[in-house]
């Protein structure tokens, strides 16, 4: 059989390789087969997916002679195949007789190739080292369950362990630096892992889902610590937590790796759940932080993550061992208030009651068939006869009334028994709602039998009745039309100028006579809702039988209404039919149509919200009528300046209805925060829970949406939310979803958003950046928010500007100040007094100035914080605009240019991951702007043990080469260049030293990450390799700048405190240096040097002077001979020869 499938499994590799590119779908089919037959992973297969994998990992780290990206795509497929097999191989117990022979050699090959995997994880394609932590992970518990089970002590399977065991801590060190979410993912399930089996079990039947446990080991085993296993599971539970990312970093993180997180965490507390208090306390202490705004967190991630949250809560609040943490897990699933949470607590009461009916019911047959108990004292049923089924069984008609009243009674009293003395009241209700159900039930079977039968019956007979209504009404509709005359409206063209104006008074008239009658039925509803308020609510019977409640003031309303427009719509017929112009201007009649409609006004604004629809209605039924009467006057509405037109009149009621809905809509938002502020006060010193966001009252945006025509200038009334931080969010979120719903003020809302972009208030400002930031740099209005970016901007650091001359001129006057000292009390003071007087003086006005200059500087950030952070902003999806900031930069005093330099830090910082954008940007910097152009190349290679990325490097050093720039741009980037372009550079960096301190840290720098391997890549340079490239003639070419930088070699120490310039690195560095063809003085100063100052060995200094003797040291040049004359002196070597 297994030859079979062996011979199946090598024609399915052989199918699968040699297609291009590689065939996945046979790969899976493959793996399923070497699952299905285990055998053949030890035999040939492992070796295959060894090779596959191996080759694959030397390509992508550049060892290979295949570097191409067709090759990388093509070897990637066999190599996750190649880790699935590994996995297979090396997580499944292998047979007995090679336990001890052949499974540890290849789970040692496993183990090595997973270090050189992790060894260049930037290099290689995330899918393959995704699958590489998973491997480890699955092999983590493995290897330990064997060596706690296996009673041999074989060093190979301590071998297994050790190597295990460092690479266990290099996916430690990785869930530390990583910041790529889809790694730290598998990272956490690591964690995970280690966090699990590392700890003890709280009690046997804590947790079924775990079979190894710190419990399991042995408290002196061979070669594994207990206490130092137990150390790692801390440490993975407190990294496990630290992966949650912090607010500040929130917009940039990937909610499936928050969830997946989340996840981790809460299984974590289901297998140990004597960590429940910690973790819980925590994540939901992070969820708060994260959760308490939408600056921090966006509404799509508040959703998922909580409902992944909720979740995960409720699956961990129902395992029977959590019931010693159910109180806090209750408080946060109610404040996490999740609908599964709801339904789950809803479930559970129907569940109660259910099994509160099911016990009453056992507890009443028990009584009925207890022996003791009287055989009449149930109702007595009669039996339904022979084949007649029990449910389908009816009682006689004229029974149902005193079945019913039976049915209510207790069993003894329906019986015509007496109750006994000791009946429980409890139990005879019991009985009586169990009966009330038997019945109910009976009747409703009986009714819905009935019902069948009648529709059977009656469904043709209510078709014909149908049919011969029809015919009826159609002919009676027939009659009608034939015996009366068609009722049709005189046109307006066929009246004449008399009856024309007689049909306009007699609108007039019936428009104030409505409103009259309107008018009382306001007040009287008024009188009624005071009175209500009073003494509740009560109904009001009209005359005509209809009740206050019936709508019907409000469908007066909408009549009246129609009233003044038909009004408007009779005139400007007769005005067109007559010829005559239509006036209503200030002499005209026409304000008695704004006054006779000014009480619906006023009461849909006393309630705007409760008569918004009534609202609505009203302003359509204006707006129509201004379409009917003046079609041109309705597409160009701004043109009107009469004052009692119709148009004039709905302008006047948008307006105040705007005002209105307005107002409503900030009181509204106002109590919600002050009810949350209060919320968050009573729950001082309680645990702290999560509170849901606060949902935006609609009531404004809804108005924005739904009126026929919105005057452009009332979109600035919505300012004044935008005034108020407790109103702001209601403002900038209204805006931002209205000039996406509603284009036509799409413009004028921009505008508005831009102004307050640059609001003092941080949370108004961030919202409304957000809105604009949504239609850049796509958008048709790209141009317009980019100059009002870089105004607002340049405008700021005018600002600064003069505040930064109007601060230094108040330093300056406080340190000319002149005080006079030599007198006090106008008693003269001796010479020694004097100086400690002006000392004192001097002193004071220093610290005065420094507290001055401080409070400005704070001022001067603040201030360009406010016109900076919209540019900053747009810059993430155009860097272009930070050209902006350099050329306000290069003009700009000191003072303002430090405040610049620390607001563009977290933008610059994001950008580490994709310098790519910032690069051509850049490297075109003006010139004066030098120090912002280094402080941005510092900020993106700022992590030292980070690679700087290559397309970085090769910008900022072509930079350098067009524009001929000093090695201050290159110091952080050195550990990102290669060893030739290290040494190349050498010589810049080294000729920026000039004595002071400042230059000599950065050269420091600079030599600590030549020198420093990280843990993807060794370092550029060696220790030797560096002190032989200081002698390089290029270096030795700067002169006395070269001394100081060996000097600065000299005294750098390694994080542990050793030098970097030891012993072995001296001699070695000498030896090479002195091979050379041309040997420059500065080697032997070097060697002096390090001789007198470090006490170096005599011996490497005098065979050094022999060599150079040999090399006939007389015949070089003047400053070489002297050099050695000095060093000669010094040594005294009696041994040579000169």
């Amino acid at each position: 059989m297994d030859g079979d499938a062996g011979a199946q499994a090598e024609k399915l590799y052989t199918e699968a390789v040699h297609e291009t590119p590689p065939n996945r779908n046979k790969l899976d089919r493959l793996v399923d087969l070497l699952c299905d037959h285990p055998r053949l992973l030890y035999d040939s297969f492992f070796a295959k997916a060894h090779e596959a994998a191996g080759i694959a990992v030397d390509i992508w780290h550049g060892t290979g002679d295949m570097m191409s990206d067709d090759n990388l795509l093509i070897l990637t497929p066999p190599a996750l195949w190649g880790w699935t097999v590994m996995e297979e191989t090396v997580c499944h117990a292998p047979p007995q007789e090679l336990r001890e022979t052949r499974y540890p050699q290849l789970a040692q090959q496993f183990l090595e190739l997973a270090e050189q995997t992790l060894a260049h994880p930037d290099t290689t394609p995330g899918p393959v080292v995704r699958r590489t932590i998973q491997a480890l992970t699955r092999f983590w518990p493995e290897i330990i369950n064997a060596c706690i089970s296996l009673k041999t002590q074989s060093p190979a399977w301590r071998q297994l362990y050790e190597a295990m065991l460092q690479r266990a801590d290099s996916l430690m060190q990785l869930s530390e630096q990583s910041d790529d979410p889809a790694l730290q993912m598998h990272l956490a399930k690591f964690l995970e892992t280690e966090a699990t089996i590392f700890t003890a079990i709280p009690q046997p039947g804590g947790s079924s889902r775990s079979t190894l446990s710190l419990d399991q080991l042995p408290d002196s085993h061979a070669y594994i610590s207990k206490a130092a296993l137990a150390t790692r599971g801390e440490r993975a539970r407190q990294q496990l937590l630290r992966l949650l990312p912090s607010s500040d970093h929130m917009r940039l993180c990937n909610t499936s790796f928050i969830t997946a997180t989340i996840n981790s965490i809460v299984y974590l507390m289901n297998l140990r759940p004597q960590f429940c208090d910690q973790l819980l306390e925590r994540l939901i202490n992070w969820y708060v932080v994260t959760n308490s705004s939408e600056q921090t967190m966006t509404h799509l991630q508040s959703v998922v993550i909580g409902k992944t949250l909720s979740i995960a809560l409720l699956q961990l609040y129902t395992r029977r061992y959590m019931g010693a943490y159910s109180e806090v897990l209750e408080r946060a699933l109610d404040a996490l208030n999740g609908p599964e949470w709801v339904r789950w607590q809803e479930q559970q009461a129907r569940e109660r009651e259910r099994r509160q009916r099911q016990q009453a019911r056992q507890r009443s047959q028990a009584r009925r068939q207890a022996p003791d108990e009287d055989p009449h004292s149930t109702r007595w049923v009669p039996a339904p006869e022979d084949g007649q089924d029990e449910l389908a069984y009816q009682p006689a008609p004229g029974a149902d009334a005193e079945l019913g009243a039976i049915a209510t009674l207790p069993s003894s009293e329906a019986a015509g028994q007496k109750r006994t003395a000791h009946a429980d009241d409890d139990d005879d209700e019991e009985k009586q709602m169990m009966l009330l159900e038997e019945s109910a039930k009976r009747v409703k079977l009986g009714e819905e039998e009935k019902m069948k039968k009648k529709s059977a019956a009656s469904e043709e007979e209510r078709r014909q009745t149908a049919v011969d209504t029809d015919q009826e009404m159609e002919a009676e509709m027939q009659v009608a039309l034939q015996s009366e005359l068609p009722f049709e409206l005189p046109s307006m063209d066929e009246m004449t100028t008399d009856a024309r104006q007689e049909h306009v008074v007699e609108a007039i008239r019936r428009v104030v006579s409505g409103s009259e009658r309107v008018r009382k039925f306001i007040e009287h509803k008024r009188v009624l809702h005071s009175v209500d308020t009073v003494s509740g609510p009560r109904l009001q019977t009209l005359a005509n039988g209809l009740s206050t409640n019936s709508k019907v003031l409000e469908d007066s309303m909408v009549m009246l209404v129609r009233l003044v427009t038909n009004c408007y719509i009779v005139f400007f017929e007769a005005s067109r039919t007559g010829g005559s112009p239509a006036h209503m201007g200030a002499s005209s009649q026409w304000n008695k149509m704004h006054e006779c409609v000014e009480g619906v006004l006023q009461s849909i604004i006393d309630a705007p919200r409760t008569q918004y629809g009534l609202a609505m209605i009203m302003l359509y039924e204006l707006w129509m009528s201004i379409v009917v009467t003046d079609p041109e006057l309705a597409r160009t509405p701004e043109k009107s300046d009469s004052e009692y037109t119709v148009l004039a009149l709905y302008l006047r009621w948008c307006e105040r209805i705007f005002d209105a809905i307005v107002a409503c809509s900030m009181e509204a938002a106002s109590q919600q925060v002050e009810k949350a502020a209060s919320a968050a006060e009573t729950a001082d010193g309680a645990a702290v829970v999560p509170q849901q966001q606060p949902e935006h009252d609609e009531l404004l945006l809804e108005f924005i949406k739904d009126v026929p025509y919105l005057p452009l200038a009332l979109l600035s009334k919505v300012e004044a939310c935008l005034k108020s931080p407790s109103t702001a969010a209601l403002g900038f979120v209204t805006l931002e979803r209205a000039i996406e719903q509603r284009p036509p003020i799409f413009s004028a809302g921009l505008d508005i958003l831009l102004t307050y972009s640059a609001h003092p208030d941080r949370a108004t400002r961030v919202g409304c950046i957000r809105a604009v930031k949504k239609h850049y740099p796509n958008g048709a209005s790209a141009q317009r928010i980019s100059k009002m970016a870089s105004s607002s901007f340049k405008m700021g650091v005018e600002r600064a500007t003069k505040q930064s001359a109007e601060m230094e001129q108040k330093v300056a006057a406080i340190l000319n100040q002149v005080d006079d000292v030599s007198m006090t009390d106008d008693v003269p003071m001796t010479d020694e007094a004097v100086e400690m007087r002006k000392t004192e003086a001097v002193e004071k006005k220093k610290a005065d100035a420094f507290a001055l200059r401080k409070q400005g500087e704070q001022a001067i950030e603040a201030g360009l914080v406010v016109h900076m952070e919209l540019l900053l902003a747009l810059s993430t999806k155009n860097m272009d605009l930070l050209s902006v900031v350099f050329d306000a930069y290069k003009d700009a005093p000191l003072t303002v240019q430090i405040s610049i330099r620390r607001i563009i830090t977290p933008l610059v910082k994001s950008m580490v991951n994709a310098p790519a954008k910032i690069i051509p940007v850049l490297t075109q910097f003006p010139v004066g702007a030098e120090t912002l152009a280094q402080r941005m190349i510092f900020l993106l290679c700022s992590d030292a043990t980070r690679v700087p990325a290559r397309e970085l490097v090769q910008g900022v050093l072509g930079m350098c080469d067009e524009r001929n720039l000093d090695g201050n741009f290159m110091v952080f980037l050195v550990n990102g260049m290669d060893r030739e372009e290290a040494l190349k550079r050498l010589p810049s960096i080294v000729g920026i030293l000039d004595g002071s301190d400042g230059p000599r840290m950065l050269v420091r720098e600079s030599f600590a990450r030549l020198t420093t391997s990280s843990l993807n890549r060794p370092s550029v340079l060696s220790p030797t390799q560096l002190l032989m490239g200081l002698h390089d003639e290029a270096v030795v070419a700067t002169g006395q700048k070269a001394v100081e930088a060996v000097g600065v070699y000299e005294a750098m120490a390694k994080p542990d405190g050793t030098r970097v310039f030891s012993t072995p690195v001296f001699d070695t560095a000498l030896k090479l240096l002195a091979e050379q063809e041309h040997v420059s003085p500065l080697m032997l100063q070097t060697a002096d040097a390090y001789y007198r100052r470090r006490g170096g060995p005599a011996g490497t200094v005098i065979k050094l002077l022999q060599k150079l003797i040999e090399r006939k040291v007389w015949e070089m040049d003047d400053g070489m001979v002297e050099v050695f004359v000095q060093s000669f002196r010094t040594m005294l070597p009696g041994t040579l020869a000169l």
